[in-house]
């Protein structure tokens, strides 16, 4: 007789826990007690030990040493207010975060290791950071261990400097000397010149006169001439003029005078750049945008194929603070040309291709940057070829390409869809998305300003007169708060001269594309930024990519410190 499974999804589960969740202040069905801070909570051990790893290694422990026998009481730091919240998040998968709890929940996730948790203690306070909170929300972050929240408390603060909006506040006032100096020492400040330091330094010194000033974090100049701004304010200082007749001011000028000439060149701020990657594992640096917010990450690079057409599962990371490689935890599996999209710390590869014959695998893995680890997620339900990429809304969407394997022998037509899936990345399910407007193979697909872009791709024209059976498609957006769906932008059309092999980059309110005016030219790429809703080349791109010196695979956005990108060039001129 045929066997056949049936199930009733996911509401068995919820009904379960719901019911679990009424039962676990019944006495009879609790077999363990943990010690808190204020007093004892009686628990389920197994269900203590499903939802949280750190009792799962415990009783997995005591199951190994003791036969089970034993009555271990843990005794954990966690007030009894706090552990209640935690034992509703593991019945419930839901959590009330507020100012108040926040530190506590924060704390007491990473003691407990409940890392889905402690993501969400992340998130609200990013949600959360503002001036007068961000220097806290750094210290916090190093505390607890949460590099995703140091990144971009970091970024904040770097960006939000400029304005001395965060030396008005009392974090900066109240930073300890040693907190003060790493943070006014740091190349990626957005500053207006080093007035703003002096004046950050003298604000902190009229609140802690007893603090011996350090003025090694002031730098003299940005490209071998003084800095005007920054001489006249030492002469006034020296004059004791307005601002500087505080008493903190007479302690930086005391210093200053027991100093040599101040001779650090390096300049502060960020600098967005665009980074080239040619078929010998070379990075080029092309200086194309004139100016840019600041926000940090790493470059990586992962898989591949070699030239003696092995592939590759090895990933190396760039740290543009630290200007070095680290060779980092490699793919499951060795495979090339995935498609990439970033989100929230970590990395989703889509697709890509095992062996020479380039048949598209439903391949769906994600590697958290900071975790150092990878995991694999429900495969793509339609594998296709030639479809787009792009993450926005907690989603990330696999847009169009083409169904076939390989193409039909003796036709020069192919199938193109418009179908668009979304993976939800907390509930980690694919759905149905919105279709395209126009059906498309080969297109790019970026996120710019919480929307997305499709730009570019072909599809076949099945018509025997025409000159050209593929029709180069133009550039549609998917506004994530609308519900009007995919809308047509034809003053984005792809330009002729970016039309083969198009890529899309976003980063920092800066939206560009690359690519080829035709398949002769192999080593000519053109770049376009966006401005106005329109394209317009980009300065400072033909030093290399339209030299026809080198051949790219593959491109980023990196945002660099300026002074490490002046490090960068002075070598290369050595």
């Amino acid at each position: 007789m045929d066997r056949q499974e049936f199930s009733s999804g996911s509401l068995h589960a919820s009904r379960v826990l719901k019911e679990l969740s009424l039962f676990r202040h019944f006495t009879a069905l609790c077999d363990g007690t943990v010690k808190l801070t204020d007093g004892t909570v009686k628990i389920s051990k197994a269900l203590l030990a499903a939802g949280c790893p750190y009792f799962k290694v415990l009783y997995e422990f005591e199951e190994e040493v003791h036969h089970g026998s034993s009555t271990t009481e843990p005794k954990l730091e966690i007030s009894c207010k706090t552990f209640e919240l935690i034992l509703n998040f593991i019945y419930t998968g839901k959590v009330v975060l507020d100012n108040d709890n926040i530190q506590d929940i924060l704390q007491a996730s990473d003691l407990l290791l409940m890392s889905d948790l402690k993501e969400l203690c992340i998130e609200f306070l990013m949600n959360r950071i503002d001036v007068d909170n961000c220097l806290g929300i750094l210290q916090f972050a190093q505390q607890f261990t949460c590099p995703r929240l140091v990144h971009f408390a970091q970024d904040f603060i770097y960006e939000h400097f400029r304005h001395r909006q965060i030396v008005r506040t009392e974090e900066f006032r109240n930073l300890s000397e040693k907190r003060l100096k790493d943070l006014l020492c740091q190349d990626g400040l957005m500053v207006k010149s080093e007035v703003d330091i002096l004046t950050a330094l003298v604000v902190w010194l009229n609140s802690n006169l007893t603090s011996t000033p350090d003025v090694d974090c002031l730098r003299e100049s940005s490209d071998l001439n003084y800095d005007p701004k920054f001489q006249r304010a030492l002469q006034d200082l020296r004059a004791a003029n307005p601002p500087w007749d505080s008493p903190g001011a007479v302690r930086v000028l005391d210093a200053l005078k027991k100093t040599r000439r101040i001779r650090s060149i390096r300049e502060r701020g960020m600098k967005t750049v665009l980074a080239c990657s040619d078929d010998d594992g070379n990075i080029f640096l092309v200086d194309i945008l004139s100016s840019g917010k600041h926000a940090g990450g790493y470059l990586f690079a992962l898989g591949g194929i070699s030239r003696d057409r092995v592939l590759q599962s090895d990933v190396q990371r760039y740290d543009p603070e630290s200007y070095s490689w680290t060779l980092m935890s490699p793919m499951p599996d060795p495979y090339c040309s995935p498609r990439v999209v970033a989100h929230a710390g970590k990395i989703f590869l889509i697709g890509g291709y095992e062996n020479d014959e380039e048949i598209e695998i439903p391949h769906l893995d994600v590697f958290d940057i900071y975790a150092n680890k990878w995991r694999s997620l429900p495969p793509i339900p339609n594998v296709r070829r030639g479809a787009a990429v792009a993450v926005a809304d907690e989603k990330i969407y696999y847009i169009g390409g083409s169904p076939w394997k390989e193409l039909p022998d003796g036709s020069p037509f192919y199938r193109v869809v418009d179908a668009v899936e979304a993976f939800c990345i907390k509930e980690e399910v694919w759905v149905a998305g919105p279709p395209l407007k126009e059906r498309r193979s080969h297109a790019t697909a970026v996120t710019h300003g919480g929307n997305i872009f499709v730009i570019g791709g072909a599809r076949p024209i099945e018509c025997p007169s025409v000159q050209s059976p593929v029709k180069v498609t133009g550039t549609e957006a998917f506004f994530c708060d609308s519900q009007m769906g995919w809308t047509p932008l034809s003053k984005l059309r792809v330009p002729g001269d970016a039309k083969i092999n198009t890529t899309a980059l976003a980063k920092n309110g800066h939206l560009i594309i690359i690519g080829k005016s035709d398949r002769s030219v192999y080593k000519r790429n053109n770049c376009f930024v966006m401005e106005n809703s329109g394209w317009t080349l980009a300065p400072g791109a033909e030093s290399i990519l339209t030299s026809g010196s080198h051949t790219f695979s593959s491109y980023a956005l990196l945002v660099l410190p300026i002074a490490a990108m002046q490090d960068l060039f002075s070598a290369d001129s050595e």
